[in-house]
C-alpha cells in the first residue's frame, strides 16, 4: 500500500514538464511580443543613420524576434500540429516586421503614399478623377474605392489610413496565402513554413497605402479561389517506366492538348453552384482590377495560365474575360494615358539588358549604408531561390503549379519593364510559390505521382541524423531571414520615412500658397501631395538633369518657385543616393537667401522659405561666389 500511494507523485513531475513543454511555444511567442511592447517604447526616431530603422531598435527587438522564431519552429516540429497557435505565432511575426516600423516612425513613409490620398481627396471633392495629371489616375478603380470608404467612414480625406496600412494589409494576405498553401500539394508543416518564409522574406515596400497593394490582394485571393476549387486529374501514361525520362516526356505533352483546354484534365471539387458563384465572384475582381493597376492583371492573366497548363484550372473562360477587360480597359478606359506613349507601353519588349540595367544595375548606387542595403536584398533574393530550386529538385507533386507560379512572371520583364520596378514586381508576385518551394528544400513532400529529381535520403543512420539537425536548420533559416528583411526592409527609412517637423513644413505651405503658385523641392522625400491636387504646381529640382548640388541650386533660381521647402528626409536622400557631402542643404539655402528668398517658418528637420521681391544676387557668377 505504501508503494502505491508513492506513485502518484512520481507521475506528476514529468506531467508538469509535459504540459511546460506543450505550451512552449505560445510562451515563447508572448514573450516575444513583450519584448516588441518594450522595444518600440525604447527606439528613439530622431536617431535615425543612415542604415535606417534597424539603427534605432534596441536589443529587446531581436531578443523578441528570435523568441518568436524558436516558439514558431517549436510548434512546427511537434508530432501532431495545432494550426490555431501556428496562425497566433505567424500573425506576431508579421507584426515584427510589417508593424515596428508603423509604431515607431512619427507619421506615415513613402511619398506616394501622401500622393495617393492626394488623389483621393480629389474624387472626395470633385467626384471624379482629373484627366491627364497623372498616369495613375487613368487607372482610378482603388482610388474610387478608398473614397467610398473614407466617406462610410465620416472621414475628409485617407490620411489617418496610411501609418497602419502596411501591417493591415499583410495581416490580410495572410488568408489567401493560407489557402493557397493547403491546395498546393505540399504537406501541412511545408504549407506553413513556406507562408512564415513567405512574411521573412518580403523586403519588397508594395504594401503602402496604394493600388498595387490592394491589387495585390486581389491577386492572391483570385488564385486561391482557383486552385481550391480545381483539382488535377491523375494522368496516366502507359508504356513506360514510371518516373523514367520517356515518362516525363510523355506528361509533358499533355500540356498543350485539346483535351487540357477543354477542362478533361482539372475536375471541378465543388458543386455546380458554387462553381458558378465564385466565377461571378471573379469576374467583379477581374473588373475592379483592370481599373485600379497598371500591371497585377497582367501578372494574373499569365499565371491563369499556368494553372491552366498544370491541371489547376479546368478550363480558358476566366483567362478570356480577364484579358477581355484588362486590354479593354486599357484601350478605353486609360486612352488619355497610352496616346501618345504606346513606346512606354510596348517599347520595351525584348530589351532584356537594357531592364537589367534598369532594374538592378542602376540601384546599386550610393554610399556605403545604402550600397550595404541594395547588396543584401540581392543576397537575401537570390538565397531564397536557391533553396526553392533545392526544393523543386527534392519534392514529389501531383503537379508542378509552384514551379509555374513562381516562373508566370518573369514574362512581365521580357515585355513591359514597368520603369525600373518590373523585377521587384516579378519577386513578389511570384514570392508565395517560390517560399513554398523553399520550405520543400527543407520540408519536401513525400508523396505525389511526379517523382523528385533527386533521390530521397535512405532509411538509416543518415535520415535520423537529418531529421534531428531540421528543426535547427529551420530555426536559423527563419531567424536569418527575417534579421536581413528588418534590415533592408527599413534600409532607406532615413529618407523614405519622415518626421513630424516635416509634415507641419508641408502643411504650412499648403495653408499659405495660392491657386497656380509653386512649391519647390530638391528630391521627391517629402510627406508632400495630399492636398490642392491639380490647384498647384510642384517643382521637383532633382528632377531637371542636376548631378551635383551646385546644379540642384541653379535650377531652384532658374525657377523660381514660390515656396522652397528644405528637409531633414531630402537631405538624407542626397547624402545616400546622390554621394552629396553631410550638411549640403545648407548651401542651398545660402544661395536662395541671396537671390530673394527669406526662411518664414523653421522646425528641427525642415525649414520653408518664400521668394520675396527683393534680391541680392543673380546668375552662376553669384552661386559661384556663396561656394567658395
Amino acid at each position: 500500500m505504501s508503494l502505491r500511494t508513492l506513485e502518484p507523485p512520481a507521475i506528476e513531475a514529468p506531467t508538469t514538464r509535459r504540459s511546460f513543454v506543450d505550451h512552449l511555444g505560445l510562451v515563447l511567442g508572448g514573450a516575444g511580443l513583450a519584448l516588441w511592447f518594450l522595444a518600440v517604447q525604447q527606439s528613439d526616431y530622431a536617431k535615425m543613420s543612415g542604415y535606417g530603422l534597424v539603427t534605432i531598435l534596441p536589443w529587446s527587438y531581436f531578443v523578441g524576434l528570435t523568441l518568436v522564431i524558436v516558439g514558431f519552429t517549436v510548434e512546427l516540429m511537434r508530432p501532431s500540429l495545432r494550426n490555431s497557435r501556428l496562425l497566433v505565432l505567424t500573425i506576431v511575426l508579421v507584426v515584427f516586421l510589417y508593424g515596428t516600423a508603423s509604431a515607431v516612425e512619427p507619421v506615415a513613409e513613402l511619398t506616394d503614399s501622401w500622393i495617393h490620398t492626394g488623389f483621393i481627396q480629389y474624387i472626395l471633392i470633385h467626384g471624379q478623377s482629373l484627366n491627364g495629371y497623372d498616369a495613375r489616375f487613368s487607372w482610378p478603380g482603388a482610388f474610387s474605392m478608398s473614397a467610398v470608404l473614407a466617406t462610410f467612414a465620416g472621414q475628409a480625406n485617407t490620411i489617418a489610413f496610411l501609418k497602419w496600412f502596411p501591417l493591415f494589409i499583410e495581416v490580410a494576405y495572410l488568408a489567401p496565402l493560407l489557402v493557397i498553401a493547403r491546395f498546393s500539394g505540399v504537406g501541412r508543416r511545408t504549407a506553413w513554413l513556406g507562408i512564415a518564409f513567405y512574411y521573412a522574406t518580403n523586403w519588397i515596400l508594395q504594401d503602402y497605402f496604394s493600388p498595387q497593394a490592394l491589387n495585390y490582394l486581389f491577386y492572391l485571393t483570385v488564385i486561391a479561389a482557383v486552385m481550391a476549387c480545381w483539382q488535377p486529374v491523375r494522368l496516366v501514361v502507359t508504356d513506360v517506366s514510371p518516373g523514367s525520362i520517356r515518362d516525363r516526356i510523355s506528361r509533358s505533352r499533355h500540356l498543350f492538348t485539346i483535351a487540357r483546354f477543354e477542362g478533361h484534365h482539372a475536375i471541378s471539387s465543388w458543386n455546380r453552384r458554387s462553381s458558378v458563384t465564385l466565377i461571378g465572384v471573379l469576374s467583379l475582381i477581374f473588373l475592379a482590377m483592370s481599373m485600379s493597376h497598371q500591371l497585377t492583371p497582367y501578372a494574373l492573366i499569365l499565371s491563369l495560365v499556368a494553372l491552366l497548363l498544370t491541371r489547376r484550372l479546368g478550363r480558358p473562360e476566366l483567362i478570356v474575360l480577364l484579358v477581355v477587360l484588362s486590354f479593354g480597359w486599357l484601350s478605353l478606359g486609360a486612352s488619355n494615358y497610352w496616346v501618345g506613349h504606346l513606346s512606354t507601353i510596348f517599347g520595351g519588349g525584348g530589351q532584356l539588358s537594357n531592364k537589367f540595367s534598369a532594374n538592378v544595375t542602376s540601384r546599386i548606387t550610393g554610399n556605403s549604408a545604402h550600397l550595404l542595403v541594395v547588396e543584401l536584398r540581392i543576397l537575401l533574393t537570390g538565397a531564397l531561390f536557391m533553396m526553392a530550386g533545392v526544393g523543386f529538385l527534392r519534392r514529389r507533386a501531383d503537379s508542378r503549379t509552384l514551379e509555374a507560379l513562381a516562373g508566370a512572371p518573369i514574362l512581365l520583364v521580357a515585355a513591359q519593364s514597368y520603369g525600373g520596378e518590373g523585377l521587384l514586381r516579378v519577386v513578389l508576385y511570384g514570392l508565395p510559390f517560390t517560399s513554398l518551394l523553399a520550405a520543400s528544400a527543407l520540408l519536401p513532400s513525400a508523396r505525389g505521382e511526379i517523382r523528385s529529381l533527386v533521390p530521397s535520403i535512405p532509411v538509416g543512420w543518415a535520415s535520423r541524423l537529418v531529421n534531428s539537425i531540421v528543426p535547427y536548420v529551420i530555426a536559423v533559416a527563419l531567424l536569418c531571414a527575417a534579421l536581413a528583411t528588418t534590415v533592408v526592409r527599413g534600409g532607406n527609412d532615413q529618407y523614405e520615412s519622415f518626421s513630424s517637423g516635416e509634415l507641419a513644413a508641408v502643411n504650412y505651405v499648403y495653408n499659405h500658397i495660392r491657386q497656380s503658385q509653386v512649391i519647390g523641392v530638391t528630391n521627391y522625400f517629402l510627406p508632400i501631395g495630399q492636398r490642392k491636387i491639380g490647384v498647384i504646381n510642384e517643382f521637383i529640382a532633382g528632377g531637371s538633369g542636376s548631378s551635383d548640388v551646385r546644379s540642384l541650386a541653379k535650377s531652384l533660381v532658374k525657377a523660381r518657385p514660390n515656396y522652397v521647402i528644405l528637409s531633414k528626409s531630402e537631405e538624407a536622400y542626397g547624402v545616400q543616393v546622390d554621394g552629396y557631402r553631410p550638411g549640403w542643404e545648407v548651401a542651398i539655402e545660402r544661395v536662395l537667401i541671396a537671390h530673394g528668398y527669406e526662411v518664414v517658418a523653421h522646425w528641427p528637420t525642415a525649414i520653408v522659405l518664400k521668394a520675396t521681391n527683393s534680391t541680392s544676387g543673380s546668375g552662376s557668377t553669384a552661386i559661384a561666389k556663396l561656394w567658395t
